[in-house]
């Protein structure tokens, strides 16, 4: 059987063989409410009941235009995978360019257009630490990796999603974007919501319509409530 095929099995393969998988991680949900700008409010409401703050919810397009460079994106979809509901950690290092390892296996870290995501139903944008100062260094580091290979858990010669963000990182001597999940021993995507050093910026939604309890557009203006 083909390596690629046989990767591709992997997952039903699993379920197939265990009914006690790992609990997915990130948000339970992509049904968002949008609450007032004043309520108590942590990650965890986001995470546990999809609770946003009004004035960090925008479009998709407009999310994206906002990211500061720099920042984290993590891109989410409805129909999800067996580790939760986003999938896929990129970063923003120009006006229209991300850089990232995109996976699968077979594929190297490059830059992508930002409007690569439009397709996602929910991206959430983070900064993680970078400076305007840093910017430089950072690049320099990504444009160092590019071409590396697709890796899981790799750290040094290849990478997956989270790693290469946080090969980024650990060049600005920053904190990693994201850890190893020990009960599923990978880098979930889903996870970097939840560090404590990331801090949520913007939430971008494809249908702004479906959140619950938004009315009209969100206002402009934004500040991180973790």
């Amino acid at each position: 059987m083909p390596s690629a095929l046989r990767f591709l099995l992997l997952p039903l393969l699993a379920v197939g063989l265990s009914s006690c998988l790992p609990i997915s991680v990130g948000p339970r949900s992509l049904a968002l409410t949008a609450i007032a700008d004043d309520a108590p409010w942590t990650i965890q409401d986001l995470l546990t009941a999809g609770r946003v703050p009004r004035h960090l919810l925008r479009s998709l397009p407009d999310t994206l235009e906002l990211a500061p460079l720099g920042s984290v994106i993590v891109a989410c979809q409805t129909r999800g995978s067996l580790w939760g509901l986003c999938s896929h950690v990129t970063r923003k290092v120009g006006p229209n360019l991300l850089s990232e390892e995109p996976g699968p296996p077979g594929s190297t870290s490059r830059t992508r257009p930002v409007n690569s995501l439009l397709g996602r139903d929910v991206v959430f944008v983070l900064d993680t630490g970078v400076q305007p100062g840093q910017l430089l260094a950072l690049q320099a580091r990504a444009d160092a990796l590019t071409g590396s290979a697709y890796l899981l858990n790799g750290e040094t010669d290849g990478f997956d999603c989270v790693t290469y963000q946080n090969a980024l990182q650990r060049a600005l001597g920053l904190p990693d974007v994201g850890p190893l999940n020990p009960r599923w021993n990978a880098h979930l995507p889903g996870d970097v919501l939840a560090v404590p050093t990331n801090h949520l910026l913007w939430v971008g939604v494809r249908d702004l319509g479906a959140v619950h309890g938004l009315g009209t557009a969100a206002t402009t203006g934004g500040a991180d409530q973790h």
